[in-house]
Order: C-alpha cells, then sequence, then structure tokens
C-alpha cells in the first residue's frame, strides 16, 4: 500500500464548511492542479482571484431545484468512478468526460440543525445533504485513483504528502482517507435516522438503534493488561470527555469507568456543597455539608482505608481548605490517602497548585464542566445490547410519595435523613444497603454523611457489609434498600446494630412479617413506593 502513488491533476469541490479552504485550494495550484467548484465553493475561491472551472462546464446540465440537484449528474460519477485502466478510460474518452482525481467535500450541518431544540420538520428535512455524501461514497469506493477530504483538518496533511512527493499520493494514503470518508457517511446516515425520530408517531422505540462515535483516546489496556483498548465519545453529545484535564497522566480504561460511575452519585445534589469518593466503581463514602472541606472529611470518615488509590468526586469548586485534605500529605502522619484522581467543577488557582504538588505530582485533576444529555442509557453484554431511559437523579423522592407502615413513626429530622439516603442508595450497585446519619436546624439537613456500604448477591449479605463497615456508628442511624427486604433477617441485623429507621420501596410477599418485627424491635420503616435497583 506504500506504492500506487498517483498525480493530482483535477479535485472537484464542493463544501459546505470554507474553513481553510482558500489556503489549501492556493496551495494545490504550485502542483497545477485543475479545480471544479459548485455554486457557493467556486464564489469563494473566485473571490481571491483563483481561477476555477464552473461545474456546468464538466456537467450536461446545471444546478437546479434550488440547488438540490448539483453533483448528481453521470458526467461527474463516472469521471468518479472510472477505472485507470484502458477500458473505463476509453469509454470516458468516448463521451468527453474528464476523470476527477480528488474530491473535497463536507456536507450540509444535519447535526447543528438537529441538535436545535426548536427546529422544525422542514428545516431538518432541507438540511439532508444527498450529493454529498453520494460523491464521497463514490469517490472513496474508487480509492484505488482518487483521493476524498472530508474535513478541512486534513487539508495540511493532505498538502505535506503532496509536497514530499511531488504532487502525489500514494495508495496508503488514499485508503486512509476513503476510511475516514466511509466513516463520516456513516455516521452522517445515522444523524439522520436517529435525528427523524423526533418527529415519529410510533412508540416505544424503533426497530433500528444507531450508534456514531469517534475515538477519543487509545488506553493503555483495557480492565487488564492483556487487553486492548480505546475510549470513544458519542457523536453531537455532551459527557465526561468534554472535560478539561488540568494535571496528570493520560486516563487509563479503568479510570474513565470510575470516575463514570462517580459523577453519576452527585447528580441531583446541586443545592447542597457534595462530596462521593468512590473505589473500583463503588462508593465508598459520600456525604454533604455547609463547607466543601467538612463533606469531604464526612465522606473520606466513612472507609478511609477503601479510598486508597480512589477518586474523589466534588460538585463545588474545590478551595484550598479542602485542597489540603485530599490526597496523600507527605510526611504527616494523618488521616489522608493517595488519590487517583479529583473531579470537580472547577479549582481555585491556590488549591490548584496545591494538588498539583502533592503524591510527587501524580494525581490526575479534571475539571468536569458539563453534565451529559445523552438520552440513552445503554448496556453492552455478550453481543447484545439494551438500551432504557436513564434515570433521572434530579427527579428526587419527595415526602408526600412516603408511607409509613409501621407503628413507629419517623420525625420530621429522621425523615429527612432517609430521604437523603434514598437519594445515594439508587446509586448503588444492586443489592444496595446504605448506614448514613446526619445534623439538622430547624427541620432542615444541614449535614449528612455514610457509615457504611453494601453490595451483594443477597440483600442480608450486603446489610452485613453495611453494618460492617458502619461498626459502633450504626447506633442511632438510619438505613436505606434499593430493593425490599425478601426476609426479615436484613431487619433482625440492622435492629440488632441499634438502626432506628429504614426506607424501602416494599413488594415483598413477607412485607407483613417483615412490618411485625420492625414493631416488636420498635424501629421505623418508610416505603418509597419503588424500587431502585442499579446492575
Amino acid at each position: 500500500m506504500n506504492k500506487g502513488f498517483k498525480k493530482i491533476s483535477t479535485a472537484l469541490i464542493s463544501v459546505y464548511s470554507k474553513q481553510g479552504l482558500v489556503d489549501f485550494v492556493s496551495q494545490l495550484q504550485q502542483y497545477n492542479v485543475k479545480i471544479i467548484a459548485t455554486g457557493g465553493t467556486r464564489k469563494a475561491i473566485e473571490d481571491t482571484g483563483i481561477s476555477v472551472k464552473k461545474l456546468e462546464e464538466v456537467a450536461k446540465f446545471p444546478e437546479m431545484l434550488d440547488g438540490r440537484v448539483k453533483t448528481l449528474q453521470p458526467e461527474i460519477f463516472a469521471g468518479l468512478l472510472a477505472k485507470r485502466g484502458e477500458d473505463h478510460m476509453q469509454q470516458l474518452n468516448r463521451f468527453n468526460i474528464e476523470p476527477i482525481d480528488m474530491v473535497v467535500c463536507n456536507f450540509y450541518p444535519f447535526e447543528e440543525v438537529i441538535s436545535k431544540n426548536n427546529a422544525n420538520y422542514e428545516e431538518v428535512i432541507e438540511n439532508i445533504d444527498i450529493g454529498g455524501p453520494s460523491m464521497v461514497r463514490a469517490a472513496a469506493k474508487n480509492h484505488e485513483s482518487v483521493a476524498v477530504i472530508t474535513n478541512p483538518e486534513q487539508y495540511s496533511f493532505i498538502l505535506d504528502v503532496m509536497s514530499q512527493n511531488k504532487g502525489k499520493l500514494s495508495t496508503e494514503t488514499r485508503f486512509r482517507l476513503a476510511e475516514a470518508a466511509f466513516g463520516m457517511v456513516s455516521a452522517y446516515d445515522i444523524a439522520i435516522y436517529n435525528g427523524i425520530q423526533r418527529f415519529s408517531k410510533k412508540p416505544g422505540y424503533s426497530d433500528k438503534f444507531f450508534i456514531s462515535s469517534t475515538k477519543f483516546e487509545d488506553t493503555k489496556y483495557g480492565e487488564n493488561p492483556d487487553q486492548k483498548a480505546a475510549v470513544y465519545k458519542i457523536d453531537q453529545f455532551n459527557g465526561m470527555l468534554d472535560w478539561e484535564q488540568l494535571y496528570g497522566d493520560n486516563r487509563s480504561f479503568n479510570n474513565h469507568l470510575d470516575i463514570g460511575h462517580a459523577f453519576e452519585i452527585l447528580e441531583g445534589f446541586d443545592d447542597v456543597e457534595a462530596v462521593v469518593t468512590v473505589k473500583h466503581g463503588n462508593i465508598s463514602g459520600f456525604a454533604f455539608a455547609p463547607t466543601i472541606a467538612e463533606a469531604y472529611k464526612l465522606a473520606h470518615a466513612c472507609d478511609p482505608q477503601a479510598d486508597y488509590g480512589g477518586i474523589t468526586v466534588i460538585n463545588k469548586p474545590v478551595n484550598i481548605d479542602s485542597a489540603h485534605l485530599i490526597g496523600r500529605n507527605a510526611g504527616v502522619d494523618d488521616n489522608s490517602v493517595y488519590t487517583e484522581i479529583v473531579v470537580a467543577p472547577d479549582y481555585d488557582k491556590d488549591a490548584l497548585e496545591i494538588l498539583k504538588a502533592k503524591q510527587k505530582k501524580k494525581m490526575r485533576l479534571i475539571k468536569a464542566n458539563k453534565t451529559s444529555n445523552y438520552p440513552f442509557d445503554l448496556k453492552f453484554i455478550q453481543s447484545t445490547l439494551m438500551v432504557q431511559t436513564p434515570v433521572n437523579y434530579h427527579e428526587k423522592l419527595n415526602i408526600e410519595s412516603l408511607s409509613y407502615p409501621t407503628k413507629i413513626k419517623p420525625d420530621l429530622d429522621t425523615t429527612a435523613k432517609l430521604l437523603a439516603a434514598w437519594e445515594v442508595v439508587r446509586k448503588i450497585q444492586s443489592n444496595g444497603i446504605l448506614i448514613a446519619d446526619g445534623l439538622c436546624e430547624d427541620g432542615l439537613l444541614t449535614h449528612f454523611w455514610s457509615l457504611g456500604v453494601g453490595s451483594f448477591r443477597k440483600r442480608n449479605g450486603a446489610t452485613k457489609i453495611a453494618l460492617d463497615n458502619a461498626g459502633e456508628r450504626a447506633k442511632g442511624a438510619i438505613a436505606a434498600s434499593d430493593g425490599f427486604f425478601p426476609f426479615p433477617d436484613s431487619v433482625d441485623l440492622l435492629a440488632e446494630s441499634g438502626i432506628k429507621a429504614i426506607i424501602q420501596p416494599r413488594g415483598s410477599i413477607r412485607d407483613d412479617i417483615i412490618i411485625n418485627v420492625a414493631d416488636n424491635y420498635k424501629i421505623a420503616i418508610v416505603y418509597s413506593g419503588s424500587r431502585a435497583f442499579k446492575h
């Protein structure tokens, strides 16, 4: 593929984005490349004094139908698709058709139009490019003879290659360009299919489901060293790959996984200063308080050992006070631990410098300035894609939705703690159990912190894990369960550890038995009314 250099003699240019175009075309002139261009593109080039051949000088028919038909003509497609062998060239000569060696094309901005919430159907349809993708696909198919350029960012690369090879491009270069072109056309078609679903009257999900994504980076390896891995950003949507890494090495495959799991835990807590610590995708601690520094201390105190080499995510800018606490403090015998990654919406200048200097300058600092707006929750397993609507963590459980089946009813302060606990437990891997506590002032929950987090294949197993971590701190605390209790054994465990109130969904065939057990222990149970599994 390093052989097969071809001279570029004729280039057909039809672009929506004129970025870098004039400079690119002017550079092509030094290699005596003949330029053919469509209406708006031709004008942009001619305005700089560069000679351009009109499309209608090549094709028999001018542009028509308000520009809907420009390049969709036999003379154009024959010039693109002709093999450079004797038979095809004889046919071109018979009809006086000139071969085209290069196509420069980008499309109507369908993605930009469909991303506008107020775009109407007619506007969306008119921005579906037909001629451009057809022409690019034809050129890419015939990449043995034709170079196809679909992105202004390719211009400098092409000029460098032509400069090194006296105006010629190799088979390898043309193949790379064709590969990118097929990807661009495919992504464009997917954007159209997904975009017009907005106007569909058909209930539920469509018969086909497509994802278009662009490589963000290759990671050193996957979850384990023997696995190759890469990370891709879903096109047209915001997400964690839009975040700015301010400091530190590239993220690993596992780093990306953990960051994604960690960030969503703080969703819905925008009105408080909240911190979550995460290890291997699991919550090790969660808290909110009047200051980030207080919240970090409370979250970290839940399970300090688990935080070693973990991730800390904060929902407010990091200040000096909190920066002194996060990460390992060298030469100090304190409770600080090595922290792999810190994620926050921003960092005060001095706080940023404090964090950079810690841990032999080995801490990744990420500025999370955008939340995901992708409208689906996807799960891949065994060559199977499963799709569901994502959980909206900003829609919180409210006090009016609760019911109180036990004889003991929680007071308002305890109820506030239970509601906060529910918002955390529904983000824990199922079966999920949370032991937590908090402080209230005048009926308002000002501080909240986790004491133990458990996830296990059995609910009583998850309960044991959470209680083991909480230890003596469980006395007088509250508990939350993401699913109902199938047996009263978990209630036994919680009661014996001193838990005074529990929030859970209900729905077990043994609910009555479980309520009787709670009544015997004088524990309050509150029903949330719906389960919150997370697999």
